[in-house]
């Protein structure tokens, strides 16, 4: 009976090679050199601008990446979003960051590796509504875009400010482009949610804005970018890749925010999301910090701030925050990443 045999000759090498899912080139010896696939990676995002970090990545760096190849998918609730995730029909996603707190402590294997942006919300009442201050606010119909969200922490504290209470109020989830028609078919009196869809109920005549949620709470966090532990553990050095693409994107917004007038983030946006440029803009520009990508540095203090508003609202209890953020992907590029935040 013939021995097996231990070694493979060169067919079977670029047979087995080729069946594994890489390619097969040439080496400047002559050899067969195995240049292994780029791994893809399925993340999830909301129509909002939140999560344009990623997306500004994926438009502008991810033909270049080596070792990842990052495949946006949008979804329109927090509730589907989170779903995938779970069915495994996605790898990662931008999640709002005690949401996806939520999920962590669910069990779901997952970890935040970057903040997606800072400020980017407001409340937003309707037009004529006579709605001022906190106190005009009780016993209105109010929609947050889930329950365990910043948006419902940031809401309490500005009734807090006024005496006010969530339980003076009648809280109604609603997904977040399902929340200008709400507001103008009157099932609500009042949102808060992810830009452009205050400014948009401004343009379109529905609504105007009561207060911006960086009035509210100075430089918060809100939605962060969470990867499956499987995929960071399989492929670090893409998704280091795709973490230095994503800071340099958030530096890029910033920049043309100030020299173009936001032009040429609008034309990116339209690749992605239904919204039109000047809704973008606008929700970009009025003012220009109404929404920030420059500080996406994942510091355990602003994740427990939002944890602690979490924790007074009655939403969330405690979470292990160092299990559930991962920082060596920004700080292996600390020093680049501190030039660019500063």
């Amino acid at each position: 009976m013939e021995k097996p045999r231990n070694t493979l000759n060169r067919r079977e090498f670029l047979t087995t090679a080729l069946v594994a899912g890489g390619a097969v080139g040439v080496s400047t010896l002559g050899t067969p050199a195995l240049v292994l696939a780029k791994s893809n990676v399925r993340i999830g995002y909301l129509p909002i601008l939140d999560h344009l970090v990623p997306l500004v990545s994926h438009a502008r760096d991810d033909a270049t990446f080596k070792k990842i190849h990052i495949e946006p998918k949008l979804f329109k609730s927090w509730s589907t979003v989170a779903g995938a995730l779970k069915a495994g029909v996605i790898d990662g996603a931008c999640l709002l960051s005690n949401f996806a707190m939520a999920l962590f402590d669910e069990g779901l294997a997952i970890n935040s590796i970057l903040i997606a942006h800072r400020h980017g919300s407001g409340i937003t009442v309707k037009k004529d509504a006579p709605i001022y201050t906190p106190q005009d606010l009780k016993g209105r119909k109010i929609a947050v875009p889930a329950m365990v969200s910043p948006h419902t922490v940031l809401l309490d504290a500005y009734l807090r400010t006024g005496g006010v209470s969530l339980q003076d109020i009648e809280v109604k989830v609603i997904a977040p482009s399902n929340m200008v028609k709400a507001l103008e078919r009157d099932r609500i009196e009042a949102f808060i949610v992810a830009e452009p869809f205050c400014a948009k109920a401004e343009a379109e005549g529905a609504g105007r804005t009561l207060i911006l949620s960086k009035e509210i709470v100075n430089h918060h966090i809100c939605c962060t970018v969470v990867v499956k532990q499987e995929v960071l553990n399989a492929n670090p050095e893409g998704i280091q890749e795709w973490v230095s693409s994503m800071i340099a994107s958030g530096a890029f917004i910033e920049r043309d925010k100030v020299q173009n007038g936001a032009k040429n983030i609008a034309q990116i946006v339209a690749n992605y999301m239904p919204h039109s440029t000047q809704v973008v803009v606008n929700a970009l520009l009025h003012p220009n910090d109404r929404i920030t990508y420059g500080d996406l540095n994942p510091r355990i203090s602003d994740y427990q701030a939002i944890l602690d508003l979490s924790l007074r609202t009655g939403i969330l209890h405690d979470i292990d925050l160092q299990a559930f953020v991962d920082n060596k992907f920004f700080q292996a590029i600390a020093g680049t990443a501190g030039a660019i935040c500063s």
